[in-house]
């Protein structure tokens, strides 16, 4: 489907930047290396590249499309430490070092936001973030980074790919006679990952990156950094955090109110929440140590998950603190003066005592002799609202603006631990899809039970099962904007034809649209394909088009590669085993030689599915994938279509004029689907799914459920889009579409 474009100019700009397992890039980026072995020599900037084999580094030019000259590599097998370290420099400093490099002016130092700027003083201090590769042939390689967390996306990355080889290492040496391992195929996510736990004797913590400790990642946790209580720092890391991170030396005592919460931050970027609900939960289980010493006490605590970190390429770990709360006695509070209440005059009547003695001694303290005047009477009556005023001004001052009642609590972090995701296995509703055994079978065992699990609830969570029973008031829009449609099926009647034209994008009305409409769409058709179209069940699968002619190198950016990022992840994760064959129509010559290259790092069975054709070559290899008189008329074949069919746009719009566009607007898939959203935007009944349907092993829902959700209700007949165009009922949907041509 749309993941298609992914395999044209999209996966060298994304390794660019970010980890593209998918190709067996694991990162890529620029960097600044040194030998130790040659600690004379300038610093050299290098674009370097980590492979689930090794680390590449070549002398590259900003710009240029492929990797460069490779000057250097080194095996990660032979890796025998990777670790962090940094430096502080003066700036001038940083600038003569790095002064040879191939670009002075971008230098691997992370200025403080309260340090000078590199203008305003030469003794300016600077930090200067690298990491050191240390191997089996004495060497030890130096890499600068450009600030702290580009060097811990650095070092994460590569400890969790040799992780991964340990962990096919084991394998081999466990079952020197199977060579499943030997041929190693990708996950569904394109990610290996190494196994918390066993194999390994110690625990490893795939996403930790520990300052100041002896290990990076490994065997060692993260540490908390902050500790926040509402707006009040409770606990900064500090050289105390470090030494005890954990259990009771990491104890802490807070004061929190109703609307207070507590947050847990940790140095991988993970963060932990208790509200004051959460807390007093907690705190029940400890009760029997308020008001005491803790040391040596043991403390019943539970574990809370940690959300955020920073790295979670590996969806499979679940990381959670082991927190214990203690209650506190709360301090006795003084009463003030103010407990007297209307005792106390208010301090705005002050100013009122003289006005009140001058109506008293005019009086004489005589009321039935001398009858007070008029004007003493109004002065009187003024007295006595301005006192009532005051007062209750005073009172609400006192009483309605006392702060909230406050609970103490002493908290201790036990301990954190991260372990694989297969504390999903009991919930999981239905028995793991064939597609997903499929897929993983080369993998370690119980991936396909993790892979399923996430799928599952990724699937509740965006109410995946009925997203074909929601209006889609952008269907239409998105059609136009983005070139996209099915048309027909393959030889075997097992594919369904796909095509796009990633060349003819929209970008600025997609932008305004934005990429979660976008995504949504890209589910909402997906799943109504496997509802509606699919021909086989569980064994149909996708032979897509991609047309790449007016595609640049560059054009794939911004708002575009968001989108193709997005629902890559969506195809890859979610729906394995569904992609057939693979064909880029219409390639350019630079596109070929680009092929060669990412190949290499491909698995044999994905390069076998993916077919380079520039403009001849795509008419010739369409007619041995499909019928002659079912390819496109634009891609060298048989099939033109009526201007009658057209129920989305009956002038053809698209920018390869209308000739090559009725199919896009014409095809039996196209007319049935705007019939449906139209349907189902004007709330009327729907054609009923085919019974293959509802034999799909990745839904949830029942078919009860699924038919009750729609409150419109649903048409007498059932749908036949998913059988040859020869056997419809002229009388049944979408047969009744094209009766008229």
């Amino acid at each position: 489907l749309f993941r298609s474009s992914l395999f044209i100019a999209l996966p060298l700009r994304l390794a660019m930047t970010n980890m593209n397992p998918t190709f067996g890039i694991q990162m890529t980026g620029y960097l600044h290396k040194q030998t130790a072995r040659h600690m004379t020599r300038p610093w050299e900037r290098r674009f370097v590249v980590l492979t689930k084999a090794g680390m590449h580094w070549f002398r590259r030019t900003d710009g240029y499309d492929l990797f460069g000259e490779e000057t250097g590599a080194v095996m990660l097998t032979e890796v025998t430490s990777v670790g962090p370290n940094q430096e502080q420099m003066d700036t001038m400093s940083a600038q003569i070092l790095f002064s040879s490099s191939n670009d002075p002016s971008e230098l691997p130092i992370d200025t403080p936001p309260s340090a000078p700027t590199q203008s305003s003083s030469p003794s300016s201090m600077v930090t200067v973030y690298s990491f050191v590769v240390k191997s089996k042939d004495g060497f030890t390689r130096i890499f600068r980074c450009s600030n702290e967390s580009e060097r811990e996306r650095w070092i994460e990355a590569i400890t969790m790919t040799i992780a991964s080889i340990q962990y096919s290492q084991q394998k081999r040496a466990e079952s020197p006679e199977d060579g499943s391992h030997l041929d190693r195929k990708e996950s569904i996510s394109g990610v290996d990952f190494a196994p918390v736990g066993s194999p390994f004797k110690k625990p490893r913590y795939l996403y930790h990156s520990n300052e100041g400790g002896t290990c990076w990642g490994g065997s060692a946790p993260p540490i908390p950094k902050v500790i926040v209580c509402g707006d009040k720092v409770i606990l900064e890391a500090g050289s105390s955090a470090r030494s005890a991170p954990w259990g009771e030396a990491s104890a802490v005592t807070i004061s929190a109110g109703a609307k207070d919460s507590l947050k847990i931050f940790l140095s991988n970027g993970g963060c932990t929440t208790l509200d004051l609900a959460a807390l007093r939960s907690l705190s029940e289980l400890n009760t029997n140590m308020k008001g005491k010493d803790i040391q040596g006490a043991s403390l019943e605590g539970e574990k809370v998950e940690v959300v955020g970190m920073r790295y979670p390429s590996d969806p499979l770990l679940v990381a959670r603190i082991d927190v214990a709360v203690v209650p506190e006695i709360a301090p006795n509070k003084q009463s003030g003066s103010d407990a007297a209440g209307l005792s106390v005059v208010p301090m705005g009547l002050k100013a009122l005592q003289p006005l009140l003695l001058a109506v008293v001694s005019s009086q004489g303290l005589l009321p039935e002799s001398i009858l007070p005047s008029l004007g003493q009477q109004a002065a009187f009556v003024i007295f006595l609202v301005f006192f009532a005023m005051d007062a209750a001004i005073d009172l609400a001052r006192r009483y309605l603006s006392k702060p909230p009642p406050r609970e103490s609590f002493k908290v201790v972090l036990k301990s954190y631990e991260e372990s694989e995701a297969h504390i999903f296995d009991d919930s999981l509703e239905k028995a793991v899809p064939s597609r997903f055994v499929e897929g993983t079978k080369n993998d370690p065992p119980g991936t396909a039970e993790k892979r399923w699990a996430i799928t599952s609830a990724w699937r509740k969570r965006e109410n995946i099962d009925t997203i074909i029973l929601q209006p889609h008031p952008y269907y239409n829009e998105i059609k136009r904007c983005y070139p996209h449609f099915y048309c027909r099926t393959d030889l075997t009647n097992q594919q369904i034809a796909y095509y796009e034209r990633p060349g003819f994008l929209q970008l600025k009305r997609l932008e305004e649209i934005g990429v979660p409409t976008m995504v949504w769409h890209y589910n909402f058709q997906i799943e109504f394909c496997w509802t509606y179209m699919s021909t086989m069940g569980e064994q149909t699968r996708t032979l897509s088009g991609v047309d790449v002619q007016n595609v640049g190198l560059y054009d794939l950016k911004g708002v575009v590669k968001e989108f193709l990022a997005a629902i890559s992840k969506i195809s890859q994760e979610h729906y394995p085993e569904r992609a057939g064959k693979i064909c880029v129509l219409n390639a350019p010559g630079w596109f070929s030689m680009l092929w060669n290259v990412i190949k290499l790092t491909l698995h044999p069975n994905t390069q076998k599915k993916v077919f380079i054709l520039s403009e001849s070559a795509a008419k010739k290899t369409m007619k041995t994938l499909i019928d002659h008189e079912s390819v496109p008329t634009e891609y060298g074949g048989g099939l033109s279509y009526s201007e009658r069919a057209a129920t989305v746009n009956a002038d053809f719009e698209g920018p390869l004029g209308k000739d090559k566009e009725k199919a896009r607007w014409c095809s039996e898939y196209e007319v049935a689907t705007d019939d449906y959203v139209k349907r189902l935007n004007e709330k009327r009944k729907l054609p009923l799914p085919p019974d293959v349907a509802f034999e799909r092993e990745d839904v949830l829902i029942s078919k009860e459920d699924y038919l009750a959700a729609y409150e419109p209700g649903w048409e007498t007949f059932k749908s036949q889009l998913h059988l040859p165009r020869s056997e419809w009922d002229p009388e049944g949907w979408p047969g009744m579409l094209f009766t008229s041509n």
